[in-house]
């Protein structure tokens, strides 16, 4: 076994076959990309990619077949293995949209997005003077200081600073 593959948690089906491997992408669905993309550049994230789905398999695969959209890819610079943010820039079909039903793939945010950090005052003190929204003050719980703030499309992120 290499000396990175120790270092994580590992997780095998029942044959003993490694199944989860670590955590590649994030899709978040929004109404205005160019403010997600400025803000999540403020993260550490670089546009990388940007594709125009307007039917056709992705559509299929989402299960929208009329869907158009744009999918923008974000990529943590320097995430080793890679971790994106995928943004979905909705056309929505007037009188169609299926609103905010649970399985709707089009809904917008979900509970929250951590990102780990190394100093979580500096980078708290970044996101502010960058005009970033603070939720909640910071928290020491179960050994790692955590902090809150508003995203883009009101999507909540958290700092986390592991004290390991």
């Amino acid at each position: 076994m290499s000396a990175g593959r120790r270092d994580r948690a590992r997780c095998f089906d029942d044959r003993g076959d490694e199944m989860i491997l670590n955590p590649d992408h994030v899709t978040i669905a929004v109404a205005d990309a160019g403010a997600a993309i400025e803000f999540f550049a403020l993260l550490g994230f670089r546009k990388d990619h940007v594709a125009a789905i307007d039917g056709g398999i992705p559509a299929q695969y989402m299960g929208m077949p009329r869907m158009k959209a744009r999918h923008i890819t974000l990529v943590l610079e320097g995430s080793n293995p890679r971790f994106e943010i995928q943004l979905l820039e909705f056309d929505p079909l007037s009188g169609t949209d299926p609103g905010a039903h649970p399985t709707n793939l089009r809904k917008l945010g979900f509970n929250h997005l951590a990102f780990r950090v190394d100093g979580i005052e500096a980078t708290t003190a970044h996101l502010v003077a960058n005009g970033v929204v603070m939720l909640s003050d910071e928290m020491d719980y179960i050994g790692r200081k955590l902090r809150l703030f508003e995203g883009p499309e009101g999507i909540t992120f958290e700092l986390v600073q592991r004290d390991d």
